[in-house]
């Protein structure tokens, strides 16, 4: 037996996952952990936390490519926070299906 909120997740689910994969709620929130994480390393790099990178960094790099890096890791995690939560949202829809499934059939 499925509970309410189990059923409106099938009924949610059955509508959203034909509707386009690409969520752009899904990228807004990988992308801000992206920008959180990048923020996070250049804030790290910029305490001298290891020096030898600082070292580098400073040396051999200038800030607009550190720009692009961080661009690049937004980019990435809210590319990969968006696949993620499609696949466990389908996942879970499965496994209710299958649940619902064995459940009328022993009825």
């Amino acid at each position: 037996m499925l509970t309410t909120k189990e059923e409106e997740f099938l009924i949610y689910w059955n509508i959203k996952r034909n509707e386009n994969k690409l969520n752009p709620l899904f990228f807004i929130k990988g992308f801000t952990a992206g920008v959180l994480v990048g923020i996070l390393i250049f804030f790290c790099m910029g305490l001298g936390w290891y020096k030898r990178a600082n070292m580098v960094a400073s040396s051999k790099l200038n800030p607009v490519v550190l720009f692009i890096a961080l661009l690049l890791i937004a980019i990435f995690l809210s590319i990969f926070y968006n696949s993620f939560r499609f696949e466990q949202n389908e996942q879970a829809y499965q496994e209710l299906l299958q649940k619902q499934k064995t459940f009328l059939s022993k009825n």
